[in-house]
């Protein structure tokens, strides 16, 4: 009997790991990496920053020939996503980066059981942590733009998936290309491309995630984004209609 033999025998006769211990132990890793905790703590303190402000009234920007509250400026507001981000690209990319993928393969080489502990962990820790980051900051919003009780869930909901689709997306994309650098800054250059004119594609634009999130949040940053029976609140609602011409661009309201 050969070595490969007995190893085989031996790995048939350990008992099948459980699904539930193979998402525990991912949820494991993604908590305790030190990324995961500083970029929830940052993405924390901005959206409750930028919360204060609002409720505040400190600052109004003219936009339009109006001034106009923080609540009406959808990019903005969404930009800490962008820090929360940190979380899921190092959930996927990070293994690869440190060569602990090999081992966790060699634990679990079942990779279909793998992909989905660790897509069932990254879904356990990034929502709960988007609500997290996310209630102070639109509370204070939503409470003092006199939103009802109804119309908050509905904002928390809306947040919530918008940070869960962006999550979902730099999790695919730092495990296709393997890195932590990469994922990140297709994700940020990507919006800057557009506002530059540099990319130009509206049947690509509005399929883009940040255009999408953007949308659902009911602040689509160019009228070809915005979705059917959504109701933009974008008070500089950039770009042409896709039925007055191809090209994305600024304009004045």
């Amino acid at each position: 009997m050969t070595h490969q033999t007995v190893d085989e025998t031996a790995r048939r006769s350990l008992p099948a790991i459980r699904r539930r211990d193979l998402v525990a132990a991912e949820v494991t890793k993604i908590l305790t990496h030190p990324a995961t905790l500083i970029a929830i703590g940052i993405t924390l303190l901005l959206n409750t920053a930028l919360g204060v402000v609002h409720a505040a009234g400190l600052v109004r920007l003219g936009v339009g020939g109006r001034l106009v509250p923080l609540s009406e400026l959808g990019t903005m507001l969404f930009a800490p996503v962008y820090v929360f981000l940190v979380v899921p690209v190092h959930a996927a990319g990070s293994e690869y980066q440190s060569g602990q993928i090999r081992v966790t393969l060699a634990a679990v080489p079942n990779r279909g059981a793998l992909a989905f502990a660790k897509l069932a962990a990254l879904l356990a820790v990034t929502v709960p942590a988007a609500l997290l980051v996310l209630v102070p900051g639109r509370l204070s919003i939503t409470i003092s733009d006199g939103t009802n009780a109804a119309g908050i869930l509905l904002d928390l909901g809306r947040w919530t998936a918008a940070y869960t689709l962006m999550a979902l997306v730099a999790y695919g994309l730092a495990g296709l290309l393997r890195s932590t650098i990469a994922p990140l800054a297709i994700l940020i250059l990507t919006p800057v491309l557009i506002a530059t004119g540099v990319f130009q594609v509206p049947e690509v634009i509005r399929l883009l995630p940040d255009q999408l999130s953007l949308s659902l949040l009911g602040t689509p940053q160019y009228p070809v984004t915005e979705l059917p029976g959504h109701r933009s609140r974008n008070p500089h609602h950039l770009g042409t209609s896709a039925h007055h011409g191809v090209r994305v661009r600024p304009r004045s309201t």
